[in-house]
């Protein structure tokens, strides 16, 4: 493999990090469910989930009135081959539940955490997806 190939599957699994934090942010299920294999595996803290059902049970879990942004950063992928990578990222998470001010927005306060996605990713007949995503909690903010 070439460094041109490799940087750009290195890309494209960064893209399907960033991707898939955009997606939960705006509750954008459908195009995030297409960004994994239909036999994925999903892990939070000690629950499993498989397959593209699990994954949309937890999605779908989530509390409609909490907004989230996440700040993806410190992204590496390590290239094993032309058809699998594995990848670590840490996400800034903000989140709020509550009313909006005047011009829509949500007052900024400390992130509720950090936390590192830690992703498999494979290549299919319909380009990289996400065959295991792992979020692993590194600090959590204390409730008030």
């Amino acid at each position: 493999m070439d460094t041109l190939q490799r940087l750009a599957i290195e890309a494209e699994c960064s893209r399907l990090m960033t991707t898939f934090s955009l997606c939960t942010d705006t509750f954008d299920y459908d195009r995030a469910l297409g960004l994994f294999v239909p036999d994925c595996t999903f892990q939070r803290a000690d629950e499993v989930f498989e397959g593209l059902d699990g994954l949309r049970f937890v999605l779908n879990r989530r509390n409609p009135e909490r907004i989230t942004r996440h700040i993806v950063s410190n992204m590496l992928i390590d290239v094993e081959d032309e058809t699998t990578a594995t990848g670590q990222a840490y996400a800034l998470v903000f989140g709020h539940v509550g009313a909006l001010d005047e011009h829509g927005e949500a007052p900024l306060g400390a992130p509720d955490s950090l936390v590192i996605f830690n992703g498999g990713f494979t290549r299919t007949q319909d380009g990289w997806r996400i065959k295991t995503w792992r979020i692993d909690l590194s600090f959590r903010r204390k409730a008030a």
